[in-house]
């Protein structure tokens, strides 16, 4: 072996670490830490549970849904029932292929077929918002919040 050049162990070694690094990358690149989420659902301006009257799905898919629907339950913020609310949640069919990321794609039959969702949302400047993608399909209202901060 030359001096200042590595053994075989030594690139096989190196190599593997390499590949070890590398394939966790795709899994941790899937969102943010855990406590990130919670603070998004802490400082959101509404927790709410939306009845969904319709759900529009872009074509090609992956893309924005845009869900509209109407206040169903308030459980943070001053909202009448029954406002009407429209919600773009990032979607993708099962069969898409979508980048690691921080995005937190929806099932668009999941989607479609759902008639309740829970969500936590602020307004911006376009309307509502979804908090980081912190909503979960719901079979139906309910009186206490199924997702908690």
């Amino acid at each position: 072996m030359m001096p200042g050049r590595p053994g075989r162990a030594s690139v096989a070694a190196i190599l593997a670490a390499i590949l070890a690094v590398a394939g966790a990358l795709p899994a941790a690149a899937q969102g943010f830490p855990q406590r990130v989420y919670r603070d998004a659902r802490v400082k959101s301006e509404y927790h709410l549970q939306i009845a969904i009257d319709q759900v529009r799905v872009p074509s090609p898919t992956p893309g924005l849904c845009i869900v509209n629907g109407k206040i169903s339950r308030v459980f943070r913020g001053n909202v009448a029932l029954g406002t009407p609310i429209e919600l773009e949640l990032d979607c993708k069919k099962e069969s898409d292929t979508v980048r690691p990321g921080q995005t937190l794609w929806t099932d668009v039959d999941k989607l479609t077929a759902a008639k309740h969702i829970e969500a936590f949302v602020n307004r911006g400047p376009y309307g509502f918002q979804h908090s980081l993608w912190q909503f979960v399909i719901i079979a139906e209202p309910t009186e206490k919040p199924t997702f908690l901060p």
